[in-house]
């Protein structure tokens, strides 16, 4: 009896004690102003809860669902969307406006990092006995990397979208500008000579964007983090172990990574999609002719559009059939036709993933394309800022989306758009043929973020994943300097040659003047 006595303490150890020491605790800071950044890192943080580890989370955005090991801490930010959006719609161009902005928005990066780690909730936090194991942060938290030492943990870094300059030198991933288009440009392959040279125009602003970031972000890591009691920003950086991409190579561009490096397009979609607030439920279900989904994403305010813009919107949907679900940040809307119904917020992956939505309208935003290309819902883009030109572009090529620029938004323009959509069948079957392409992988986007966030935890920041080249200079990653040496070795060999064929000549000269 005393033997079967044991071989069920065994057991009962085996299922309790060992789950509880592979458990972890995980701490997740974003203090990016678009609500879309934290969408994706705060799926992965409440996975990580679900499957036994202990995850605190610290953002500007409230969080209403409650799970076990979840804990939420928001530090909310000032509002900026409302004058960000009409400097938009106001402006004809959006990249040139991109590039005014530039400067404030560098600037204003830093201000909501600053705020959160000076927060006693925060503080709190980082003085807590039983410390963290792992850092993980938004793109915009360069200055909370100092955690990471203070904590003495590894950091993974959630990229919303493709690689970018600020990103790619953390683990010294290549950018080879001659097969990758750059984001805000809208350039797609193959690239022609001249789009190759716009593309080495956009490289070069994207190191310049990168270089006066990090000088901004310095800065405020250096007030939180002195020199001498911490490493250097650069150090910080350094430690970086894993860089997850919100991005998959079925709807971008091929490219290099280094191990560092992993594509996790698609992060924030459920594998199971949650339940409908019973009004939305009942208004998409109710719709005999199915539902049109419209939403300018979280840092775009449909209030804010130009009248003249609203009105062709609205002239258009109230010819149409099917029923319209709007994400609108107000009360109300001017003249609202009865078949469309306003939200100020919605769950925009369980909205496309019911199979009555037929049409999305959006505005390009990588998160929203990666949820309607996963759930076959076509799309009418109307790009506004940022890549979204280039990835709305991506997609009209493949034949599933049809793009207006939102200066051309006319009764016209807008209605053949929507109608183009709505009733050739070519868009949904070119949706639904490259879904398959989008769905088709080894594990799920959250399976593989999972698996690698685990992996730098057991193995202590994962340093063997690191590329030698992260931590050479320009110079020596190039290797300009071997091929300076090599040149100099030439011009030498090429010296001595000369000199050596000089003194032939002039011997044999001599030699022929005396005879």
């Amino acid at each position: 009896m005393a033997k079967i006595d044991r071989v069920l303490i065994c057991v009962a150890l085996s299922l309790f004690v060992v789950p509880l020491a592979s458990s972890y605790r995980i701490l997740g800071i974003n203090t990016s102003p678009s609500r879309s950044h934290v969408i994706v890192q705060d799926a992965l943080m409440k996975e990580l809860a679900r499957r036994g580890h202990h995850v605190t989370m610290v953002s500007p955005y409230p969080e209403p669902e409650r799970i076990p090991n979840y804990r939420k801490i928001t530090i909310p930010i000032d509002p900026w969307a409302t004058d960000f959006t009409k400097i938009i719609f106001e402006n004809t161009n959006s990249r040139w406006l991109m590039m005014q902005m530039m400067p404030y928005m560098l600037r204003a990066s830093a201000v909501p990092v600053n705020k959160t780690l000076r927060s006693p909730e925060v503080q709190s936090v980082l003085k807590e006995p039983e410390g963290f194991d792992l850092l993980i942060t938004g793109i915009m938290t360069d200055a909370a990397f100092g955690v990471s030492h203070q904590l003495g943990c590894p950091t993974v870094v959630v990229c919303p979208n493709a690689a970018m300059a600020v990103v790619n030198d953390m683990v010294g991933n290549p950018t080879p500008i001659s097969t990758i288009p750059n984001m805000m440009l809208g350039l797609t392959h193959p690239m022609s000579f001249r789009d190759r040279l716009a593309n080495l125009g956009g490289f070069l602003f994207d190191e310049v964007f990168s270089f006066v970031w990090k000088y901004y972000q310095r800065q405020t890591y250096e007030e939180h983090f002195p020199p001498g009691q911490y490493p250097s920003y650069e150090a910080v950086r350094k430690n970086v172990s894993l860089v997850f991409l919100n991005h998959h190579f079925t709807k971008g561009s091929p490219r290099p990574y280094v191990p560092a490096m992993i594509e996790v397009g698609g992060l924030q979609i459920k594998d199971k999609p949650s339940p409908l607030p019973e009004d939305v439920r009942q208004w998409i279900e109710g719709a005999e002719e199915g539902v049109i989904f419209f939403s300018l994403g979280t840092n775009l305010f449909s209030s804010s559009m130009p009248p003249e813009m609203l009105s062709a919107i609205l002239q258009t949907f109230r010819t149409l059939k099917q029923r319209i679900i709007w994400k609108w940040d107000t009360q109300d809307m001017p003249n609202k036709p009865a078949n469309v119904m306003l939200k100020d917020w919605l769950p925009q992956d369980d909205i496309l993933a019911h199979p009555n939505v037929r049409l999305f309208i959006m505005h390009g935003g990588l998160g929203g394309i990666a949820e309607a290309l996963f759930h076959g819902v076509p799309l009418v883009g109307i790009p506004m800022f940022g890549d979204q030109p280039v990835n709305l572009a991506k997609v009209e090529k493949e034949g599933w989306a049809y793009v207006l620029k939102h200066t051309e938004v006319t009764v016209e323009t807008f209605s053949r758009a929507v109608n183009e959509v709505l009733h050739n069948p070519r868009y949904r079957d070119s949706v639904q043929r490259l879904s398959e392409l989008f769905r088709d992988r080894p594990q799920s986007a959250m399976d593989t973020a999972v698996y690698w966030t685990e992996y730098v935890i057991r193995h202590k920041g994962a340093p063997h994943l690191r590329y030698p080249g992260a931590d050479m200079n320009f110079c020596k990653r190039h290797s300009l300097d071997v091929l300076a040496l090599l040149g100099l070795v030439a011009i030498v060999i090429f010296k001595v040659l000369q000199f050596g064929f000089r003194l032939c000549c002039s011997r044999k000269v001599i030699k022929l003047k005396r005879q």
